[in-house]
C-alpha cells in the first residue's frame, strides 16, 4: 500500500510540473504570435518605395550619367531631408575596384550591408547607367523580433524556474522536517513525530518514520519499565534467600534448619518461575517469531485443556453448545493453551462459585468467553492488567496475584495469532475475558 501511495505521489508531482511546463509553453507561444507582425517586411522591401522615386527623379531630365549626377546633386539636400538618411550616388568608375561588389548589384535588386559600426546601408544600381545609389546608415530599428523572442525565451525559462521553485519549496520543507524529527530522536526524544500534509511527496516516508518512531518508543519504554518491574520483582526472593544464608550458622536445631533449607529452595523455584515467565514475555515479543499454526478440531481440544481442572474447588464449566463444537480453526495449540490456562487461573483466584467457559465460531472469527462471579475488575485498570507486572492493588501477595505476567502473556500470545483478548465490559457482576483471533 505505500509502495502505491509513493507511486502514485511522484507521478502526480511529474505530472503536474510536466503539465505546468507545457502551459507556460503554449501561452508564451501564443503571447509570441500576438506581439509579432503577421507581414513582417525586411529593410529592404520597406525602403523599395524610396529607392523607386529616387531614380524616377534622378532620371528625370535623361538617361546619361552626368545628367543623372547633376539631377542627383540638385535633389540630395531635399532627399536627405524628407528622408531623414544619407543620400549618396556612386558612378562606376568610383566602384572599379569593388567588382565583387558591382556583380551583386547587377540583378538590380536592393542589397543590405553593415559598415565597420555595424550601421545598415542598402544599395541599388540603376541599370541603365551603372551608377549606385546609396541609402544610409539608416537609424536603429524599434525593439526588433529578436528583442521580443529573447524576451520571450527569457520569461520562459524564468517562469519554468518559478515553477520548480514552488515544487521544491515544500519538498525541501518536509524534508527539513523529517530531517530535525530524526535529529531529535537521535537526541532520545522519543515523542518526535513528522507532520507533513497528505499531499507532500514525502508523506509515505513520514508515515513509515512516525511508525517507526511509534515502534521504538514503545519498545524503549516497556524495555525501561519491564527492567524496573524485574529488579523490584527479583528484590524481594533474592533479600529474603540472603537472609536465609546469614541464618543458616546460626540455627542450631534440625527442625528450623530444615525449614530455612525448604524455604530457600522456594526462593529459587520463585525465582526460577519468574526468569522462565520474563523469558517467555521476551520471546513472544519478537518481531521475528514465527508460530506453528495447525487446524484443530476445536471443541475437543477445549475439553481437553478444562479437563484439568475437573478436581478444583470451584467449578470450570463449558457451556453445551460449546462441547459439540466440530469446526476446525487454525492456531498454535500449546501457546493457546497456555493463554487460555492463565486466564483461567486468574479467574479461579476470585470466582466465588463458578467459572464459565464459552466458544463461538462465526464466518472469521473464533471467540473464547471465560467469566467469574467474583468481584470484578474496576473499569480503570482494563486496559493495565494486561501490561508486564501490573496487578490490582487488593492482589499485591504472591499467593493471590502471582507475578504480574499471566495476563501479559496471554495478551502476546493471542496478538501473535493477529488477535486479542480484552475485558468484557458488560459483564455485571465479576470479570469476563474475552479471547479472539481470526478463524484462518
Amino acid at each position: 500500500m505505500n509502495s502505491r501511495l509513493s507511486s502514485l505521489l511522484f507521478l502526480r508531482a511529474y505530472f503536474l510540473i510536466a503539465a505546468g511546463i507545457l502551459i507556460i509553453a503554449v501561452v508564451l507561444d501564443s503571447l509570441l504570435v500576438w506581439m509579432l507582425p503577421s507581414d513582417e517586411q525586411t529593410t529592404a522591401e520597406r525602403f523599395a518605395p524610396e529607392f523607386a522615386m529616387i531614380e524616377m527623379m534622378v532620371m528625370e531630365n535623361g538617361n546619361a550619367s552626368d545628367q543623372v549626377a547633376n539631377r542627383f546633386n540638385q535633389l540630395m539636400p531635399a532627399l536627405e531631408r524628407v528622408l531623414t538618411v544619407p543620400v549618396a550616388l556612386y558612378a562606376p568608375a568610383e566602384l572599379g575596384e569593388q567588382s565583387t561588389f558591382v556583380a551583386t548589384l547587377n540583378n538590380g535588386q536592393i542589397t543590405s550591408y553593415r559598415d565597420a559600426e555595424s550601421r545598415e546601408i542598402l544599395y541599388k544600381m540603376i541599370p541603365a547607367t551603372g551608377q549606385v545609389i546609396a541609402l544610409g546608415p539608416l537609424p536603429a530599428d524599434p525593439p526588433s523580433v529578436a528583442f521580443i523572442e529573447t524576451a520571450v525565451i527569457l520569461s520562459y525559462y524564468t517562469l519554468v524556474a518559478l515553477l520548480l521553485f514552488l515544487w521544491i519549496r515544500p519538498f525541501y520543507r518536509d524534508l527539513s522536517a523529517l530531517r530535525y524529527a530524526a535529529s531529535q530522536f537521535g537526541r532520545d526524544d522519543f515523542k518526535t513525530r513528522v507532520s507533513v500534509a497528505e499531499s507532500s511527496s514525502i508523506f509515505p516516508v513520514a508515515q513509515s518514520f512516525n511508525k517507526m518512531a511509534e515502534r521504538i518508543q514503545y519498545l524503549v519504554t516497556a524495555h525501561r519499565d519491564l527492567t524496573n518491574a524485574v529488579a523490584h520483582e527479583l528484590r524481594t526472593p533474592l533479600a529474603r534467600f540472603k537472609f536465609a544464608m546469614e541464618m543458616i550458622p546460626k540455627i542450631k536445631d534440625e527442625a528450623r534448619l530444615a525449614d530455612h533449607l525448604m524455604a530457600m529452595k522456594s526462593d529459587v523455584q520463585e525465582l526460577e518461575g519468574l526468569i522462565d515467565e520474563m523469558l517467555t514475555y521476551a520471546k513472544l515479543s519478537e518481531d521475528n517469531l514465527q508460530l506453528q499454526l495447525q487446524h484443530i478440531h476445536i471443541g475437543p481440544w477445549l475439553e481437553r485443556q478444562l479437563a484439568q481442572y475437573a478436581d478444583a474447588e470451584i467449578p470450570v464449566q463449558v457451556q453445551a453448545d460449546s462441547v459439540n463444537l466440530t469446526q476446525e480453526a487454525r492456531f498454535n495449540a500449546d501457546l493457546l493453551a497456555r493463554a487460555l490456562h492463565n486466564i483461567v487461573r486468574n479467574c479461579l483466584r476470585y470466582a466465588d462459585t463458578a467459572v464459565v467457559v464459552s466458544c463461538t465460531i462465526d464466518a472469521e472469527t473464533v471467540t473464547l468467553s471465560i467469566r467469574d462471579d467474583g468481584p470484578g475488575i474496576p473499569e480503570e485498570h482494563h486496559h493495565s492488567i494486561f501490561e508486564p507486572f501490573a496487578r490490582l492493588d487488593t492482589s499485591r501477595d504472591r499467593q493471590s496475584g502471582g507475578y504480574g505476567l499471566g495476563l501479559a502473556i496471554a495478551r502476546r500470545i493471542l496478538q501473535r495469532h493477529g488477535g486479542d483478548i480484552r475485558v468484557d465490559s458488560h459483564q455485571t457482576c465479576g470479570a469476563g475475558f474475552i479471547l479472539y483471533w481470526p478463524y484462518n
